[in-house]
């Protein structure tokens, strides 16, 4: 693989995009990762190793990239605008992109993350703590104070074979027709 096919991607995580600017658009962001990437890099591999960088896989997810894609070089200045990265597809478009304007030597993308939604419906919007992996420093580690919690299946008792007297009134007599219905009760009746 020829040196020129590997190359360096800038990609914004925080900040929002800045419109009307000299160069038409620009990212906020002050603080971005540097990706590299190969004209075969896949979308879900971009995706990987940017939230792997981050050290959120499995808190946070990419919803989509936009893309400060060229549109034009006037002179000495290149105008871009945004376009949204949210599939192979599109991610191919920064690459054929890149090919048309070689005066852009750096992409930048700008990933808008999401929280990671669990089974339950809930997101993972909890206090998560941040530590090192055992052994490295570099990498890290992400702890979730959330744990699944097993409620056992509520079973219901469907049979009017018998009363019960529920009070506790030892003596007193247990009458048909005096039934208040509740939450339980029509839900019984519906099975």
């Amino acid at each position: 693989m020829a040196s020129e096919e590997i190359f360096l991607v800038l990609v914004h995580y925080r900040g929002s995009i800045k419109r009307k600017t000299r160069s038409g658009v620009k990212f906020t962001d002050k603080d971005p990762l540097c990706i590299i990437v190969t004209p075969t890099t896949t979308y879900d591999a971009l995706v990987s190793s940017v939230l792997e960088k981050l050290g959120l896989e499995g808190v946070k997810r990419v919803k989509k990239f936009f893309y400060r894609i060229p549109t034009a070089v006037l002179h000495d200045t290149v105008k871009f605008d945004c376009f949204t990265i949210g599939s192979e597809e599109d991610l191919q478009v920064m690459f054929l992109s890149r090919r048309q304007f070689p005066e852009v030597r750096t992409p930048e993308l700008l990933a808008k993350l999401v929280d990671v939604v669990s089974s339950s419906g809930g997101s993972n919007r909890n206090a998560n703590t941040i530590a090192a992996v055992a052994g490295s420093s570099s990498r890290p580690a992400v702890a979730s104070s959330s744990a699944p919690v097993y409620e056992p299946p509520m079973q219901p008792v469907a049979s009017p074979s018998f009363a019960v007297d529920l009070s506790g009134n030892v003596g007193d007599e247990v009458r048909y027709g005096e039934h208040i219905p509740t939450e339980m009760t029509m839900t019984l009746s519906r099975i």
